[in-house]
């Protein structure tokens, strides 16, 4: 059905410059644990406790537990355990976090009804796309070759006279007038001796090959909130953000074939744009008497109208084949909901513990045209979603410690499961602008965090440390044959937050 997917879009619409797919879905969909050194150095588990200007990203009713105005300000530094590539850095800084929250004090104390209505803005770094990989592709064995999907995709171009951008960088180029060779490829076109006439494209079997990628910009959100305490039990809240996209991405392949020809090809994508979305959240305290309390919480997809641009270089024996880009092609995209159920308990001011779980459902993550053309193309990407994605789960613990009043110790930890099927794949038709035949199914991810505070007065001062750990297997092109490599996602956050209270 996949297959029949791909072929019906690149029929109907091979002139399309559409490159989304379910790995672009995913990543789109993806979050950081981000947001004050409190926040993370405590897991983000404070969805139930509230209290923290985070949590308006996340339960947007834990806002309603300030009784002061605040005012916080975090930056961070980022480091990968892989050099720099492309030209790029292993480290940068990181502007997370800026935030305020105003208070509205009904001095309604010891009776029923509102106590506090608050208002909040909160700038945070949802997800900062920051990564470096250099592997070599392990299993080759003098049999596999990149250069076999591309002859593949340059011989049903051949038939549909459609060339899409990776097979017309590859294949030879010919004069049209003398019929002499005037671009050379890494994929041979084959005749029959005796009439002359053209066979096919075809490969050649790799005997080594590199991998080099650097990713980098973010997603951010500016978040709305405005949140009520009743009675001091039930806490209600509400969150407006809006998103800005700015994702890009550089790769290099480098491939030497079982002659001792070699070639490489250098890529890069760029997706921009914004984006909205609606957060609804309640913490209640079900005894009236007792600190623990219980959080839920819902978030709307969010709504983007992006833009993506990309281009390519291939260079054969040293010298520059071809290069090109694509014109910016425009579309929508839908993420999943995410739901979630948190639970938090304090005793007295020297100790707190949170433990939050959310799902989202990846599987309905969802494309489509902005001019209602291309729909077919839509379709298929769409039906990929559904088959190679699936839902995620993400557990956050953490606890907070003060042996004296003005100094806290943290830690906490996340697990966020794959959003990927076993058998995900990236499959590139014929007439597609992509020119990546690369993929990555992840693996779960591992966060580990820990932080201290300082509490002064009339403000804070606090530091945390994170670190995010994740595997994942690694196709440098589809080949259902080929055992994957493994590629890491290692990275640690050092981050300070400053925050003024009234």
């Amino acid at each position: 059905m996949r297959r029949f997917y791909y072929l019906l879009a690149a029929v109907l619409f091979s002139g399309s410059a559409m490159a989304q797919d379910q790995y672009d879905a995913a990543n789109f969909s993806s979050s950081d644990l981000n947001g004050t050194a409190r926040f993370v150095g405590m897991g983000g588990a404070l969805d139930a406790l509230g209290g923290e200007i985070s949590t308006m990203s996340t339960n947007p009713a834990g806002i309603g537990l300030f009784r002061h105005p605040e005012v916080a300000l975090s930056f961070s530094g980022l480091f990968t355990d892989e050099k720099g590539q492309m030209g790029h850095e292993s480290s940068r800084a990181s502007w997370d976090q800026a935030g305020v929250v105003f208070t509205m004090d009904y001095e309604n104390k010891g009776r029923r009804g509102l106590q506090y209505l608050n208002f909040g803005f909160n700038y945070v770094k949802r997800h900062n796309r920051f990564g470096n990989a250099n592997l070599g592709i392990q299993n080759l064995a003098n049999t596999f070759s990149q250069t076999f999907q591309i002859a593949d995709m340059a011989n049903a171009a051949h038939e549909a006279d459609s060339w899409g951008f990776l097979p017309d960088l590859a294949a030879p180029a010919y004069d049209a007038k003398t019929g002499e060779l005037v671009q050379e490829g890494i994929i041979l076109d084959l005749y029959d001796k005796d009439s002359g006439k053209f066979l096919r494209y075809d490969g050649e079997p790799a005997k080594e090959a590199n991998y080099r990628r650097h990713t980098y910009g973010s997603t951010s959100q500016a978040d709305f909130n405005i949140s009520f305490n009743v009675s001091d039990q039930y806490f209600f809240g509400l969150t407006i953000g809006s998103y800005d996209m700015n994702s890009k991405r550089e790769s290099n392949y480098y491939e030497m074939g079982a002659d001792n020809h070699f070639y490489d090809i250098t890529n890069w994508y760029e997706t921009k744009g914004n984006g909205f979305n609606v957060k609804l959240g309640t913490i209640i305290r079900p005894i009236q008497e007792s600190p623990f309390r219980i959080g839920l919480s819902v978030h709307t997809p969010t709504w983007y109208n992006l833009k993506d641009v990309n281009g390519a270089s291939l260079y054969y024996e040293n010298k520059l084949q071809k290069s090109l880009s694509t014109d910016p092609y425009r579309y929508h995209f839908r993420t999943p909901w995410r739901f979630g159920v948190s639970m938090g308990h304090t005793v007295g001011k020297s100790f707190a513990i949170g433990v939050s779980y959310e799902l989202e459902d990846f599987s309905t993550a969802h494309y489509n045209s902005m001019d209602r053309t291309n729909e077919a193309y839509f379709m298929g990407v769409n039906e990929n979603i559904k088959q190679d994605l699936r839902t995620q789960h993400t557990i956050r613990v953490g606890a907070e410690f003060k042996p004296v009043d003005q100094f806290a110790i943290r830690l906490g930890y996340n697990h966020v499961s794959s959003p990927y099927k076993t058998q995900a794949y990236k499959q590139i038709s014929y007439s597609s602008p992509f020119t990546e035949t690369d993929y990555t199914n992840w693996k779960g991810i591992n966060r580990f965090t820990l932080g201290v505070g300082y509490r002064f007065k009339g403000g804070y001062v606090d530091v945390a440390y994170q670190l995010h750990s994740q595997k994942g297997d690694f196709y440098a092109f589809d080949d259902v044959d080929l055992k994957p490599t493994e590629i890491n996602n290692n990275r640690s956050q050092v981050m300070a937050t400053l925050g003024l209270r009234f």
